[in-house]
């Protein structure tokens, strides 16, 4: 089982793919690393928007299992950056 970790600062109102698809499912955490503001990240697919996306709060840590062939992306309407932590295990 490989394991990934990724770290995006995610610009604002920029949706960006944050696991990509793999052929097998794929076990995610999802950490909103932001300790100190409280700033706030939205999850879910291609058209994923701070208003239809599923919260990711803020010193907490999630953990999700995305199918065969499925992306993630994850977008913030906060101003500057917004830091997102990931770990991914596939399951190969």
């Amino acid at each position: 089982m490989p394991i990934f970790t990724y770290a995006y600062d995610l610009a604002q109102n920029v949706r960006t793919l944050v696991v990509p698809a793999s052929t097998q499912s794929q076990e995610v955490c999802i950490h909103n690393h932001e300790h100190s503001q409280s700033k706030e990240i939205f999850l879910g697919n291609e058209t994923v928007t701070v208003a239809n996306g599923m919260h990711a709060v803020a010193t907490q840590s999630s953990i999700i299992t995305i199918g065969p062939g499925d992306d993630l992306y994850a977008i913030s309407g906060e101003t500057g950056t917004v830091n997102l932590r990931v770990l991914v295990v596939r399951q190969d």
